[in-house]
């Protein structure tokens, strides 16, 4: 009788050690599904982040013009800038902005990526007027050429998923280098 209990104690504690490989296959696929499904949130997460950033860049950009606009003769007439496409363009605006004797703005923001089509762009009204707004010089003279519209957008990373971009494209149609269709874009103008 003895051997016997031994027999079934050696059977439970075999029992009783580690993980069968269906157990820890189980486990390893939860593991992968749960890392799939929060790294996606994650993404979400991130670029929706980023958008919210760009929102806000462009609003205190719009302040910035704004500003400018007031220091123009005439008041009516926002500073023009030139420089190719609207990439360029607003890297000329973003030195206009923060020119140290105009003080509109300490410094321009980038977009968050600031790369490829992941940049702001800046499109002035071709009607324009010579000498009406501060130039960047030291002091500032009235020589800047002005305009009455202008846009500047930003590509969202949600995309038309975002529903400010429908929103901002119908306030903005008509204003200086919009497109034909709202595209995955933030636009900012002038009112």
């Amino acid at each position: 009788m003895p051997q016997s209990v031994n027999r079934s104690q050696s059977t439970v504690n075999r029992k009783s050690f580690g993980f069968t490989l269906i157990e820890l296959l189980i486990t390893i696929t939860v593991m992968g599904i749960l890392a799939a499904v929060g790294t996606s949130t994650y993404n979400a997460a991130q670029q929706k982040g980023r958008d919210s950033q760009r929102k806000s860049d462009l609003t205190q950009i719009k302040k910035a013009m704004e500003l400018a606009k007031s220091d123009c003769q005439g008041g009516a007439y926002y500073p023009v800038q030139a420089g190719g496409d609207e990439y360029a363009v607003f890297d000329t605006l973003q030195t206009y902005l923060a020119d140290a004797d105009l003080k509109y703005m300490n410094s321009v923001p980038d977009d968050p990526k600031n790369s490829g089509t992941s940049k702001y762009g800046f499109s002035n009204d071709s009607t324009q007027t010579s000498n009406v707004c501060p130039n960047t010089s030291t002091p500032p003279t009235l020589t800047q050429t002005g305009g009455l519209n202008y846009m500047i957008r930003a590509l969202l990373e949600r995309g038309s998923a975002d529903p400010d971009s429908a929103t901002t494209f119908a306030k903005c149609t008509g204003k200086p280098g919009m497109p034909a269709s709202a595209g995955a874009y933030y636009y900012v103008c002038n009112d």
